[in-house]
């Protein structure tokens, strides 16, 4: 199997500055602990640290003392993305001029990369590893905008990779080097924050300290991404396990816990289900999204 590509500190700047603009983390508030990013997104917390510094550099965040990187009250010009832009037309015009080439030539390349960009639009696609999340994700996305999105299971991508060819790839930041391995240049990857939804944090919050919680995942990133979760919102006692592990081991945890926290990719034999006494489903909900629609998880 082949070891997907890790995050860079840019994608986790770029996550954090996102949130950061839409109010996830409010202006004179902390953001989450490095650690915590770090099992969200599934990175190492060397390089959301670095993420995290450079957004101090830059004037996003301040570190103040205990209270750890504080979102500043003036952030950068919300402009800066037409800025970055900007400076590269700027370089590469500067290029263009310097081998002899004249400005009537250099616009006309400008227009046939920006009418091979907006015309015809590329397909859409949305990439997820389980068609539960998938359908709801994909709903999500698709009230948000009018561009025509089509769902997409990371399975069917590993098996046909041709699908991606010239396309424009949607997933959450925690598929993101899944999605960025498959892709290998042959569609451009945009990745979308994703965060637990309201059910689910009211779910968590309600736990109490004396709460043994089981996390069942389907691997490691997935596992670690979960407990962090559960530890934002509770104090509760949190053991995790993957789906493939032991299953003598794996029972004996479910049995040995009060609630079972999980996601639709990771699904629990009926069995072993049975066994369950409380069961949290995470839903995950795009951020700036309007509400949507829930069903019971059982």
């Amino acid at each position: 199997m082949t070891e997907a590509v890790a995050l860079s500190a840019r994608d986790i700047q770029d996550a954090l500055e996102k949130r950061i603009l839409r109010a996830v983390y409010p202006r004179r508030n902390a953001l989450p602990s490095v650690r915590a990013l770090a099992a969200e997104l599934g990175a190492s917390p060397s390089t959301v640290g670095r993420a995290v510094q450079e957004l101090g550099r830059q004037g996003w965040v301040a570190v103040q003392g205990r209270r750890g990187a504080v979102v500043r009250r003036r952030l950068p010009a919300a402009e800066a993305g037409q800025r970055d832009v900007s400076a590269t037309l700027r370089r590469l015009a500067v290029r263009w001029r310097l081998g002899g080439e004249d400005r009537e030539s250099f616009e006309e390349l400008v227009r046939r990369v920006a009418e091979e960009v907006f015309e015809p639009e590329p397909r859409t696609l949305f990439l997820e590893c389980n068609p539960v999340d998938l359908e709801r994700m994909v709903g999500q996305v698709q009230r948000e905008t009018t561009v025509r999105v089509e769902p997409l299971l990371l399975e069917q991508a590993r098996a046909g990779p041709g699908l991606l060819d010239g396309a424009v790839l949607l997933t959450p930041y925690f598929h993101l080097a899944e999605a960025r391995e498959l892709a290998r240049g042959r569609a451009d990857v945009v990745p979308l924050n994703f965060v637990a939804s309201q059910e689910t944090m009211r779910a968590l919050v309600e736990l109490t300290p004396e709460t043994r919680v089981a996390v069942v995942a389907v691997d490691d990133r997935s596992r670690r991404r979960l407990e962090a979760i559960v530890h934002q919102y509770s104090q509760a006692e949190v053991r995790g396990i993957l789906l493939a592990d032991d299953q003598p081991r794996l029972g004996a945890l479910l049995d040995g816990s009060d609630v079972v926290v999980t996601t639709h990719a990771a699904r629990l034999p009926d069995d072993l289900l049975a066994r369950v006494g409380q069961l949290v489903r995470v839903e995950f909900v795009l951020e700036g999204a309007g509400p949507t629609p829930t069903t019971a998880d059982r």
